[in-house]
């Protein structure tokens, strides 16, 4: 029985499509996933930065009152 006479040639035209529509999906979703981690850094540097405004701001009120610089 010839490849030709079992189908495969066609069936093997199908998976090969198949690979390439995985491939170009699985560069997609890389794609995006860098995105993801970008924002997410951008993200976790800003809450850094505002977890320290609010940490400074904080220590500067109860320095303020506790040396009562308020009277």
């Amino acid at each position: 029985m010839s490849p030709d006479e079992n189908g495969w040639n066609q069936h093997q035209k199908l998976v090969l499509a198949e690979l390439k529509r995985l491939d170009t999906t699985t560069q997609q979703i890389h794609r995006e996933l860098s995105s993801l981690r970008v924002s997410v850094e951008v993200l976790r540097s800003r809450a850094i930065t505002w977890g320290a405004a609010g940490g400074v701001l904080a220590w500067i009120s109860s320095m303020i009152l506790a040396n009562g610089w308020l009277k």
